[in-house]
C-alpha cells in the first residue's frame, strides 16, 4: 500500500535559562499515556521534558499547507497517544524521546497576507520527554546550549489539492509555486493566484524528528519550560480514522523538490498552460518515428498512433527481457554459474553450503575461545583474554582462524602430559569424520 507522509519542520522553541523542573500537570499528563500504554508510572526525578514548536498552517518551503482543522486534529493525535520523538525521520532506530502533549495556539494575525498565505497564523506547539539518565540529559544538553534547533514533523495523508482548481494536484494544469492570472468567467474579473498543494485528507500524527534543517519557515524562540500553558490549551478526543487504500509520504530529511513535480515541463508564470486535451486519437494521422535499434541502426518508419504504440510495446518488452537477461547473467557470473544453472534448486542448494560454511566459522571461533581458556587459565583475566581474541580471529579469514587454533592446540597438548597427541583416524579407517574444507565458502 502507498502512503504519503509529510515532514515539515520548525525550531525548537526554548527560551534562556529555561526552568529544568516539570510544568504544573505535565507529570500526569506523561504518567496518563504511560497508562494507556501499559507501562508504570515515573517520577520527576526520572525525566526531562522539553518544548517544540513542531509546525503550522503556513506555506512550506515545498509550497504545501495544511488545512487548520488538520492542525487541530493533529493535536489531538499527540494527546490522544503520544508519538515517537526520532533523529532525522530515521525510523530504523529506536525513538529518542516521546510526544506527549500538543496544542494549535495562534500567531501572528495579518490582515492582508502574502498569496496564498492564512491571515490568522496557528502554531502546533507540543512538548515532549527524555529519560533523566546520561543518554537524556546530553541531548537536552545539546537543545539547550543551540547544537539542536530545529525539529520536523512526520504526518500520513490522502490527497494533494491544488489551491486554485479544488481538484487533483496532478490532474491541474498548474504548478506549485507559480503565480497565475485567473479570470472569472461570470465576472470577467481578474485576480492573482499562487498555486500550492493542500496535503489533507484522513490526516494521521506519525512521528516528530530532530534535523538540522527543515521545510517549515517562520521559526522563533518562545515557551519556557517552566511553563505549562500548553496544557491549559490542549483538548484530547479520541481519534478514529478509517482505513484508507492510498497513502502517500514525504520526508524532510531527503531531498523532497521533485515529490511535487509533473510530467510536464513547468511553465513560465503568468497566463495558465491549457489543460491537457482528453480527445480520443482518430487513428487517421500518422506519425513519423525514428527508433535506434539494438544493434546500433536507426530506423524511421511511418505509423499511424495506434502502430506506433504497438511498435513501441514491442520495443518496450524486447528491452525488459534484454535487461532481465543481463542480470541474471551478471549473478551467475557472481556465482560461478552458468545462465541455465541459476534455479530454484541449485540457488537452494548455495544457500545450504553458505549456512554451513557460517556454521564451521562459528565453531571455529569457539574452539578458539575454548583453547585460549585452556592456555590463559579459566580466571577473569583468562577469560578476557579469550574473548578479546574471539573477538578480533571474527574479523579473519577462515584459514587465520583454523592456523590459530591449530597453534593454540598444540600448546595446550605440548602443556599436558599422558594425553593422547595423534589425529583422529580418518572416517574411512573408523575415525571420527573430519570437518569438511569451506575455504571456498
Amino acid at each position: 500500500m502507498t502512503r504519503h507522509q509529510a515532514a515539515f519542520s520548525l525550531a525548537l522553541v526554548l527560551a534562556d535559562g529555561a526552568s529544568t523542573a516539570l510544568p504544573d500537570g505535565h507529570l500526569e499528563q506523561i504518567n496518563a499515556l504511560q497508562a494507556r500504554r501499559g507501562k508504570a508510572a515515573l517520577t520527576a526525578e526520572q525525566i526531562l521534558v522539553r518544548p517544540v514548536r513542531l509546525y503550522g498552517n503556513k506555506l512550506t518551503s515545498y509550497f504545501t499547507r495544511s488545512p487548520d482543522g488538520d492542525l487541530r486534529l493533529l493535536a489531538s493525535q499527540i494527546n490522544d497517544g503520544g508519538g515517537p520523538v526520532l533523529s532525522a525521520h530515521v525510523t530504523d532506530n529506536t525513538p529518542l524521546g516521546s510526544f506527549y502533549t500538543a496544542a494549535v495556539v495562534e500567531g501572528a494575525f495579518t490582515a492582508t497576507p502574502d498569496l496564498g498565505q492564512p491571515a490568522q497564523e496557528l502554531w502546533l506547539d507540543t512538548w515532549f520527554y527524555v529519560l533523566n539518565d546520561a543518554e537524556g540529559q546530553r541531548l537536552v544538553g545539546l537543545i539547550d546550549g543551540g547544537v539542536i534547533n530545529e525539529a520536523s514533523i512526520g504526518f500520513f495523508y490522502d490527497k494533494a489539492i491544488c489551491s486554485i482548481t479544488g481538484g487533483d494536484y496532478y490532474d491541474s494544469p498548474y504548478w506549485r509555486g507559480r503565480v497565475y492570472t485567473i479570470t472569472d468567467p461570470e465576472t470577467n474579473v481578474s485576480v492573482q493566484k499562487l498555486c500550492f498543494v493542500w496535503t489533507t485528507g484522513n490526516v494521521q500524527f506519525g512521528e516528530g524528528s530532530l534535523v538540522y534543517r527543515g521545510a517549515y519557515p517562520g521559526t522563533r524562540v518562545g515557551g519556557d519550560a517552566g511553563s505549562g500553558g500548553v496544557l491549559a490549551a490542549s483538548a484530547p478526543s479520541p481519534i478514529s480514522a478509517p482505513p484508507i487504500p492510498t497513502r502517500f509520504q514525504l520526508a524532510a530529511s531527503k531531498d523532497m523538490q521533485a515529490t511535487f513535480e509533473k510530467a510536464a515541463a513547468q511553465p513560465d508564470s503568468g497566463a495558465p498552460p491549457p489543460p491537457p486535451s482528453l480527445a480520443a486519437t482518430t487513428g487517421e494521422d500518422t506519425v513519423k518515428l525514428r527508433l535506434k535499434l539494438p544493434d546500433g541502426s536507426v530506423k524511421e518508419i511511418d505509423a499511424t498512433p495506434t502502430e506506433a504504440q504497438a511498435l513501441l510495446d514491442t520495443q518496450i518488452e524486447d528491452a525488459v527481457t534484454r535487461g532481465g537477461q543481463t542480470q541474471l547473467e551478471a549473478h551467475a557470473t557472481a556465482l560461478g554459474l552458468e545462465p541455465k544453472e541459476v534455479t530454484a534448486m541449485r540457488l537452494q542448494a548455495l544457500a545450504s553450503e553458505a549456512s554451513d560454511g557460517r556454521t564451521y566459522r562459528q565453531d571455529l571461533l569457539n574452539d578458539l575461545h575454548a583453547l585460549t581458556l585452556s592456555v590463559s587459565g579459566n580466571d577473569e583475566a583468562g577469560r578476557a583474554a579469550a574473548d578479546r581474541t574471539k573477538k578480533a580471529f571474527g574479523t579473519l579469514e577462515l584459514a587465520d582462524i583454523r592456523a590459530e587454533v591449530q597453534r593454540l592446540t598444540a600448546q595446550r597438548d605440548a602443556g599436558l602430559p599422558n594425553v593422547r597427541l595423534s589425529e583422529d583416524a580418518p572416517e574411512a579407517q573408523g575415525g571420527k569424520k573430519a570437518k569438511a574444507n569451506f575455504d571456498a565458502v
